[in-house]
């Protein structure tokens, strides 16, 4: 490859579209890669907590404000003008695009410019970006779900989705002995809809029987606006736990978590399964094309989990899936077990090799 060869990344909006795309730029930047990074402002300070990979490296950042009405010509066409003199400056040779509405506007510019276009898709459901510019592009990366789902061939291709490399390093270390006497739970409420987590979750807990509230800990990442009263409620009710609305050592406390409470958006699913974490699921139930719900079915067939539904979800019923999960060891550690068969080691490098 020649050494003048850029590569474009483009993701923004939510953290599944975003956490991917920082897996291989971390990826290509230990490669000596050159590379455009393209996003949006909602994920600058997710970008900036991330600077350890790329700072002082030959990877370029640029930021817009991208509205979600498609039909806001003034903020469409000022953007695509400014993404145009990007891609006449930097020239990149290749646009890999991790979907969204956010990867319009860059599709749209790359097609007019004649870039070759690589698609990411981390979800069961094709998303709608993904699928306007399906036909257009040059090859689709699929990363969830059966590969028997997609039809593989020249253009589709199946390579789990990218973790972080921090997340691969603590694979390594993975073991699958639950007879400790803390029972560590993590809960992630994810970018959208944490607002449920926040109110239901901490009030189940402190119905879990008292031998068992005296072995939890809990980390809970939670909305900024609910901070006090989760943390109210588990000191309340004596249980120990850590609350923040974000952990920026999130793979640390995923391996050293018993089990997961979560969303199912495919970054979260795709991290707790490289580390073997078996999950009780809540998809968010206003996910674009119910994908959530789809991501969280199929962990559940292949035995890594167990899901609840938001109009099913009570109070009562969430304690008793706690208890299942901590008092049958034997079916955790099988979960676990199903769960961390789901990972893969060489994702990134496979993902690098069809890009470049």
């Amino acid at each position: 490859m020649k050494n003048n060869y850029k590569i474009a990344i483009v993701a923004g909006g939510t953290g599944g579209h975003l956490f991917p795309a920082l897996s291989l730029l971390e990826q290509l930047v230990t490669e000596k890669k050159k590379i455009i990074f393209l996003s949006d402002i909602r994920v600058k300070k997710i970008i900036d907590k991330n600077k350890e990979f790329y700072e002082k490296k030959d990877v370029v950042f640029h930021s817009f404000k991208i509205s979600k009405n498609f039909f806001n010509l003034p903020n469409l066409f000022s953007n695509l003008f400014k993404i145009f003199k990007i891609f006449k400056k930097n020239k990149p040779n290749i646009i890999v695009s991790f979907g969204g509405y956010t990867s319009i506007p860059f599709l749209i510019v790359s097609k007019i410019l004649f870039k070759p276009i690589i698609l990411h898709e981390s979800n069961m459901i094709m998303g709608t970006a993904n699928k306007l510019f399906y036909f257009f592009s040059k090859k689709v990366i699929f990363g969830w779900g059966d590969k028997k789902k997609y039809k593989i061939n020249n253009k589709n291709f199946y390579i789990r989705n990218p973790v972080r490399k921090k997340i691969l390093a603590l694979r390594k270390k993975v073991d699958f002995n639950f007879k400790k006497k803390l029972i560590n739970i993590l809960i992630v409420g994810g970018s959208q809809g944490a607002s449920l987590f926040d109110r239901i979750i901490p009030k189940s807990i402190s119905l879990l029987p008292s031998d068992i509230k005296k072995k939890v800990y809990i980390y809970h990442q939670c909305s900024e606006l609910n901070l006090y009263s989760v943390k109210n409620t588990y000191e309340k009710n004596k249980i120990r736990s850590l609350c923040r609305p974000f952990f920026n050592n999130l793979p640390d406390i995923i391996f050293k978590s018993q089990f997961v409470i979560s969303r199912s958006g495919s970054s979260t699913l795709s991290e707790i399964t490289s580390l073997g974490r078996p999950a009780i699921l809540i998809p968010y139930k206003f996910a674009k094309n119910n994908h959530q719900e789809k991501n969280a079915e199929w962990l559940v067939r292949k035995g890594g989990g167990k899901m609840i539904l938001e109009n099913e979800i009570t109070e009562k019923r969430l304690k008793e899936e706690i208890i299942f999960f901590i008092k049958n060891k034997d079916n955790l550690k099988k979960m676990s077990k199903n769960s961390f068969s789901i990972g893969d080691d060489e994702s990134l490098i496979k993902l690098s090799k069809i890009i470049s």
